[in-house]
């Protein structure tokens, strides 16, 4: 899954960095720059407390210069986009050890994270104009971590990356820093969501782990509910405080989540975590997890669905809808055709259909992002 959430605090935001000082014991990875804006800040490879801190501050790493134009009290840091996988890949990283799995999770992450890249914005003021332009360039911190808060003292295993976004952007053309505009990458977190589980999916399929589709998502086949159940502690614990409180809104429960959370024990090692973990598990859970791998052998991705998908989204969306996003329609389309398509090929496809194109294109003049008609897709009619 994917949360997306705004940091304005540098002190809070300065955390991300220190929170993986202990990254040696297992838990956590150290930190690596990614996004193009860092490349232009000289920030590549690990990072650095110097230079995460001078960017929470608004300062240029290399100069010590204010960075964006603006420092203000109330100023938006950054934005945490926090990128998990389902409890089951988490479980299986945690007993095996799979580089692999991790390695699919990663370039999963980065891949979406440069698409992301690409709509960044900022805004013109220049010369009267009150309009966006497209920088395509952002500088983030990713800090990858293997366990969830802890419940009674000790975590779950939950494989996760924070991708810390810092709020300023390259604008080439006026050649300066600007804040960055955030608006739109949050509104189509949907979509990003989608497009990183069907990365995942892909690539875990090409390893030879075969999936169970769990309506929009995906376990690894083998892994039964009740053992996810079992690690699952801190989201049960969530649950509960919600029922108490009568909370069913999503966004509201990640707010208590945080509001609920213990801290960070670093007292437990990796190893002792692994053997905590291993100790919850019957035999025959210890086996289907071991051997999940081998289920289906490293036979090729299934069969793709591109052209299904993009169809069935198109009949679900309209179906009480006349206007859409034009992302909306895509994630609906990745999260049916989980498992059995690509991101590319969703968008070849969504692309090949000339009236739906034509009316994004119209909109799109009017505003980026665009909008798409039921009337553009005749089998939405009767």
């Amino acid at each position: 899954m994917l949360r997306i959430t705004q940091q304005s605090s540098p002190d809070a935001a300065k955390q991300y960095y220190a929170s993986a000082d202990y990254y040696a014991e297992g838990q956590e990875l150290v930190g690596r720059w990614g996004g193009e804006a860092a490349k232009m800040l000289g920030l590549e490879g690990p990072v650095s407390k110097r230079e995460f801190n001078a960017l929470c501050e608004n300062r240029d790493p290399r100069t010590g210069d204010r960075l964006t134009p603006r420092t203000k009290d109330e100023r938006t840091v950054g934005y945490d986009f926090t990128w998990s996988v389902p409890k089951s890949v988490s479980l299986l990283y945690a007993l095996t050890e799979d580089q692999q799995v991790l390695a699919a999770f990663r370039d999963s992450v980065h891949e979406t994270m440069r698409d992301i890249e690409t709509e960044m914005r900022a805004r013109v003021r220049k010369d009267g104009r009150n309009e966006e332009r497209v920088t395509g360039n952002l500088a983030y911190g990713e800090f990858v971590h293997f366990t969830s808060r802890p419940v009674q003292g000790v975590p779950d295993p939950q494989l996760h990356a924070h991708c810390f976004v810092f709020n300023a952007t390259f604008d080439a053309e006026e050649q300066q820093w600007k804040a960055g505009q955030f608006r739109d990458l949050k509104r189509d977190a949907p979509y990003w969501q989608a497009a990183f589980r069907v990365r995942l999916a892909n690539r875990l399929q090409a390893l030879g782990y075969a999936l169970d589709r769990k309506r929009d998502d995906f376990e690894i086949a083998g892994v039964a509910p009740a053992t996810i159940r079992r690690f699952s502690r801190r989201t049960d614990k969530i649950e509960e405080l919600a029922r108490e409180r009568g909370i069913e809104d999503p966004e509201a429960k990640g707010r208590l989540g945080a509001l609920s959370r213990e801290r960070k024990d670093k007292t437990l090692s990796w190893a002792e975590l692994t053997r905590e973990w291993d100790g919850r598990l019957t035999p025959p859970e210890r086996k289907a997890i071991l051997e999940a791998r081998g289920r289906q052998g490293n036979g090729p991705v299934p069969e793709r669905g591109d052209a299904a998908a993009v169809e069935f989204a198109v009949r679900h969306v309209f179906e009480r809808e006349a206007v859409v996003p034009e992302k909306r329609l895509l994630a609906e389309a990745l999260k049916h055709g989980l498992g059995t398509v690509t991101g590319e090929g969703i968008r070849h496809e969504y692309a090949r259909r000339p009236l739906l194109v034509k009316e994004r294109d119209a909109l799109q003049r009017k505003r980026a992002g665009g909008c798409v008609q039921a009337a553009a897709c005749p089998s939405t009619r009767s």
